[in-house]
């Protein structure tokens, strides 16, 4: 019994050594949550410091994620129709980068965020993030890291717009 018990636990140590260093979490979401959206917004969460400094600039990546939703066929609010109608779903991107030499540590988090009102009272509004994704990673040393975060997030966003047309029809783009 002692021997099967540290066979296990061997296996559970090799199993973290040999796992990949990125990883993608498929969120309890539902694709479904993604029918009907005929226009959605974008805005940029929380962006680290350090985020920040390998080159992650909020407008940037505000206006790259509209252009590759626009690109793919999805309509995209503006940023003033966004502000001027609070009911207009949108994707929240979030991106955590830490560092402890010589590693870079990363978190892309991927969500649609909508205006919901609760069904035990519906005067309750509130918002909720039926549709996100998130994935974590490591890079060793400085170079590459902002094109491996920025892969993480491309990843993402494909698995987006994946969903969304999966439970919407393909639009002739303008």
């Amino acid at each position: 019994m002692k021997n099967l018990q540290a066979i296990i636990a061997v296996a559970a140590v090799v199993l973290q050594l040999v796992s990949p260093c990125v990883q993608a979490e498929d969120a309890v979401s539902d694709k479904e949550s993604l029918r009907g959206i005929t226009l959605i917004g974008v805005t940029i969460g929380k962006i680290s410091h350090t985020a920040k400094k390998i080159g992650m600039h909020r407008d940037s990546l505000r206006e790259s994620i509209a252009l590759k939703l626009r690109t793919e066929g999805i309509r995209v609010a503006t940023p003033d129709e966004l502000h001027a109608d609070a009911a207009t779903p949108y994707l929240q991107v979030t991106l955590f980068v830490s560092y402890s030499k010589p590693t870079y540590m990363y978190t892309v988090m991927v969500g649609l965020n909508e205006k919901v009102h609760l069904v035990r009272d519906p005067k309750i509004v509130s918002y909720a993030m039926p549709w996100w994704r998130i994935m974590r990673g490591e890079h060793v040393g400085t170079p590459g890291i902002q094109q491996e975060v920025e892969d993480s997030l491309r990843k993402l966003l494909k698995e987006f717009v994946d969903d969304y047309f999966s439970v919407n029809a393909r639009q002739a783009i303008k």
